[in-house]
């Protein structure tokens, strides 16, 4: 796996023997790029963690007495359509509209897209609006946005912008940054000038505002390191240990950014948030995007992560990025320096939800993600996972493609994160530990329902989904879960309990006793294996399916890439494979679960039959 902390933590790096064999990197970069050397994995591995002790009680000047502040409501839906119209209000008419345009030429009105967030293809309809304001810059724009503001950026290139709480932002005054003219015409190329220039777009602490259209041009190249320019193209950051606050209720939609040093979109803090239509490609040194700390409540859906070093989606919610970050806060000071304990995770958590509410802070895990028709292509010769997930809960992930990468399919597990150390390095031996949440992991990936995903690599040490640290209660269903090079499943002893699968196509399955850390050398007893409500190999699932049998089962099979990157925007390949069953198909076509079937397949179309993988017929 691959973990990169964000750029604001400074929380220790704690890696566990054997996660190098699985290509696993942990980096931290500090605010002042100081870094101190990690620790020897031999010394680390040899090195007894504290026994947990109750954590001690904070000052009586520090102890919370205000009432617990409602936690923020999410709204639980298997349709990602019903998830936008109830998170995403938005108001039917600009307050006012400002044009950024550095041309000496603004013109007076404007026409701009109207916008339609559950709309699947650019919007037929225009809005002829009067320009209230023009600015050269889009920072000077920023600064004078409010609640309910248009800012409209006219064809050229530009440097980016950062943006804070707008107090009378909120439902039915979102702020929306539209860029205008042609797909790319709009380009950024230079860094904001805040937070040492790190990110080109910078949304600290704030909340509905829609990011849309633009070019987010860097400069590295994919493994070439180090890389110049800022760190991502995108930074959704709540900054929780100053500010005390989530960003939230933001929109990234179709955009392209791209080359950037390490992250096409990077988010911290943050809930209530839809990423969707975008190209996120070709990151010099990590993932295409990246969603971690404690982020909850996101709808992730129709983008391309393509080419990049590592990861193409990371969803690492990191439980120890996002403690450090509470601790960090001034209600939190007085509060024991950081342990590598549960004990002492969970005295922290206990007093930040009767600080901040049950939602209201970063706690290491993330749940009511709907991650859905993205497709992942050409990521991860650094390794880690295409679809690489931490402390996601609660969450649906379903009609995704990935394929053609070098690293882990989907991979499920808790990040190593120091406070579940203990119990991963000791697996359980008996079915009653096995079945005991006390005793599990409590930063795995567990209850998770993943459906009609299809997922094809043929890579040596890897996974085509990875069920490991504590991700259990999974429902697994209509999957293509294929590696030929290794196992497809990969299931351990933290992760079998509750397992559900089914309806399946998949090639080996196997189930191991030791961490996944370690080369798998016993196998799990049938006793903990029982734990499953349906092994990953039963109720019908097809095992020892390999990709050579695939051609003659779907429409136009190949590794043909999935966009071709031109000029200053991109497109489809019109040699893109085609993973849709043929109609004949003995082994995709009508096997699936019928009752654990999306609406829709991975490009829009209505489900007719109960097909297995992305694609229906």
């Amino acid at each position: 796996m691959i973990s990169s902390r964000p750029a604001r933590r400074a929380s220790a790096t704690i890696l566990l023997a054997g996660l190098a064999a699985l290509g696993t990197l942990h980096c931290e970069a500090s605010r002042n790029a100081a870094r101190a050397p990690s620790p020897p994995l031999a010394a680390v591995e040899r090195a007894p963690l504290p026994h947990p002790a109750p954590p001690a009680a904070l000052p009586e000047e520090a102890q919370v007495t205000a009432p617990i502040p409602p936690s923020p409501v999410f709204y639980r839906t298997q349709r990602s359509d019903e998830w936008v119209e109830q998170t995403f209000i938005l108001q039917p008419k600009y307050r006012r509209v400002l044009l950024v345009d550095a041309s000496g030429r603004a013109p007076t009105t404007i026409r701009v897209p109207r916008l339609a967030l559950n709309a699947r293809r650019p919007a037929p309809e225009f809005d002829e609006l009067a320009v209230d304001q023009v600015f050269r810059t889009l920072q000077e724009a920023a600064d004078a946005a409010q609640g309910g503001y248009l800012v409209a950026v006219s064809p050229g290139t530009y440097a980016g912008f950062s943006l804070g709480d707008i107090p009378d932002a909120g439902d039915g005054r979102f702020v929306r940054f539209r860029a205008l003219g042609a797909p790319g015409q709009v380009i950024l190329d230079k860094p904001c000038q805040a937070d040492g220039q790190r990110w080109m777009v910078y949304l600290r602490a704030a909340h509905h505002v829609i990011i849309e259209g633009f070019n987010l041009a860097g400069a590295g190249e994919p493994g070439v390191l180090p890389a110049s320019g800022p760190w991502a193209g995108i930074m959704l950051d709540g900054d929780f240990g100053r500010t005390g606050k989530l960003a939230h209720h933001l929109a990234i939609v179709g955009n392209f950014s791209h080359n950037h040093a390490q992250w096409g979109l990077h988010s911290t803090d943050t809930h209530s948030v839809l990423i969707q239509d975008n190209l996120f490609a070709r990151s010099a040194g990590e993932h295409s995007a990246y969603v971690s700390d404690g982020s909850d409540n996101y709808v992730i859906r129709r983008n391309v992560f393509f080419e990049s070093y590592a990861s193409g989606l990371q969803c690492n919610l990191d439980p120890e990025a996002s403690l450090a970050e509470v601790k960090k806060h001034p209600a939190f000071h007085d509060y024991p320096a950081l342990a590598p304990t549960r004990a002492w995770a969970e005295g922290l958590l206990k007093l930040a939800a009767e600080r901040f509410g049950e939602h209201g802070f970063p706690d290491g895990r993330g749940v009511n993600f709907i991650l859905e028709e993205n497709v992942m292509n050409r990521n991860g010769r650094k390794g880690g996972g295409a679809l690489n997930l931490a402390g996601l809960q609660e969450s649906l992930i379903q009609n995704n493609l990935i394929y053609d990468n070098y690293n882990h399919g989907i991979a499920q597990w808790d990040n190593a994160n120091p406070f579940d150390a203990a119990a991963v390095r000791a697996p359980p031996a008996t079915a009653s530990e096995a079945a005991s949440l006390d005793r599990l992991p409590r930063w795995g990936c567990h209850d998770n329902l993943i459906r009609n995903n299809t997922v094809l690599l043929s890579n040596t040490k890897r996974a085509a989904i990875l069920l490991v640290n504590g991700s259990y209660g999974c429902r697994l269903r209509n999957n293509i879960l294929i590696n030929d090079a290794d196992v497809s499943i990969d299931v351990d002893a933290e992760s079998v309990f509750r397992l559900d699968a089914g309806h399946d196509v998949t090639g080996t399955v196997r189930y191991r006793a030791e961490p996944f850390t370690m080369p798998p050398l016993t196998a799990l007893s049938p006793a903990l294996r029982a734990l499953a409500i349906s092994p990953a190999e039963g109720n019908r699932t097809t095992t020892s399916v390999t990709r050579q049998k695939l051609p003659s089962e779907v429409v136009a099979y190949s590794n043909e890439p999935w966009v071709i990157i031109e000029g200053t925007w991109w497109r489809l390949n019109p040699k893109r494979p085609n993973f849709r069953p043929r109609s004949g198909s003995k082994l995709l076509a009508r096997q699936g679960d019928a009752s654990e079937l999306p609406p829709l397949d991975l490009e829009g179309r209505a489900r007719r039959e109960a097909d297995i993988g992305a694609l229906g017929q």
